[in-house]
């Protein structure tokens, strides 16, 4: 069960970090357009609450509580790399605007994405072994 969840959530995380890049990229237009730059910026925080809502229902359909730590790890893990891949912006680049961002450019540096990712990465996969034990 645990690959497959694995294999869901992965696919969502892609697709919220697909269209985050996308309203990063529409902030350059929003004059051009009808768009307007509060509703850019919103989709950040709207998708961390269809992300939260999508893991909840999963860990509820799979009937595992762990999902919920899955998530959060497969998202630490691929999400900046993905984000920045389809912004245009170099792989390794952390952000800088949100606190989260801030915290882990302390540790790993303004370019630690990748390490970052590798280190949740690594933990996303000793917690499937330990729950295959």
């Amino acid at each position: 069960m645990f690959a497959l969840t694995a294999a869901i959530l992965l696919i969502f995380k892609l697709f919220l970090a697909g269209k985050d890049a996308t309203s990063y990229l529409l902030k350059e237009i929003h004059e051009e357009n009808s768009l307007t730059l509060s509703r850019i910026k919103r989709w950040h925080r709207d998708g961390i609450a269809i992300d939260a809502i999508f893991s909840l229902v999963l860990c509820w359909a799979s009937n595992d509580w762990s999902v919920i730590l899955q998530s959060l790890l497969l998202r630490l893990a691929v999400f900046d790399p993905a984000f920045n891949h389809w912004a245009g912006l170099n792989i390794r680049y952390l952000g800088s605007t949100a606190l989260w961002d801030r915290m882990f450019i302390r540790i790993f540096g303004i370019n630690g994405a990748l390490k970052k990712s590798t280190m949740f990465l690594v933990a996303l996969i000793l917690w499937g072994i330990i729950k295959a034990i």
